[in-house]
C-alpha cells in the first residue's frame, strides 16, 4: 500500500481539528472514512502516528516527525494546482448530455465577448459530474441532482428548471 494525498489530508485535518469527527466535517466526509485513511496511512508507513483514546487524539513521536512533511507535501500539491490554474488558457465546460441545450450556441458568444483571452471548450464526459470529479472539466453542466459535498451548485441559465453548473470547492 502506498501513501496517498487523502491519507495526508486526513492526518492534517485530525491534528488541526482535534477529533476525527471534526476532521470529517472539515473534509466533507464521514468520520469512518477519516479513520480508515489514518489506518491506511499507518499501515503504509508501518508505524503508529496517532495515539487514540475515547476522549483524546494526539500525535505519537513518529507522528510529530511525519506531520511537517505531510504539511509540506500538501502545500506542494496546492502550489502545483495554483500553477496549473494560473496557466489555463481555456475554460473547460464538462457536460454529459446535450451540453447546454438551446443555450449551447449563445453562451460561447457571450463568453467570448466578456472573456476574449480565454475560450470556452466543451468537453463531453459520461460521468455523474460531467468530468469535474475526474479533472477533465473546470466547471460542469448537469441536469440531474448531484448530492456531492465536494462541489458547489449554481444556476446560470433558466430552462424549464434552472441549469446547474457544478464547481469544485
Amino acid at each position: 500500500m502506498e501513501v496517498e494525498l487523502r491519507h495526508l489530508r486526513a492526518l492534517v485535518a485530525v491534528v488541526d481539528a482535534g477529533t476525527f469527527t471534526d476532521a470529517a466535517d472539515r473534509l466533507g466526509t464521514s468520520q469512518a472514512s477519516v479513520s480508515r485513511a489514518i489506518i491506511a496511512l499507518e499501515t503504509a508507513l508501518g508505524a503508529r502516528i496517532l495515539q487514540r483514546t475515547t476522549r483524546h487524539v494526539s500525535l505519537t513521536g513518529t507522528g510529530s516527525r511525519i506531520l511537517p512533511g505531510a504539511r509540506r507535501a500538501l502545500d506542494e500539491v496546492a502550489h502545483l494546482q495554483r500553477v496549473i490554474a494560473q496557466s489555463r488558457t481555456e475554460l473547460r465546460v464538462g457536460y454529459a448530455w446535450a451540453a447546454l441545450g438551446r443555450h449551447t450556441r449563445r453562451l460561447p458568444k457571450r463568453w467570448a465577448a466578456a472573456h476574449s483571452g480565454m475560450p470556452l471548450v466543451f468537453v463531453h464526459s459520461a460521468t455523474p459530474t460531467a468530468g469535474l470529479a475526474e479533472g477533465t472539466a473546470d466547471v460542469a453542466v448537469i441536469r440531474r441532482p448531484l448530492d456531492d459535498p465536494r462541489f458547489d451548485r449554481r444556476a446560470v441559465e433558466a430552462e424549464r428548471e434552472p441549469l446547474p453548473v457544478i464547481t469544485s470547492r
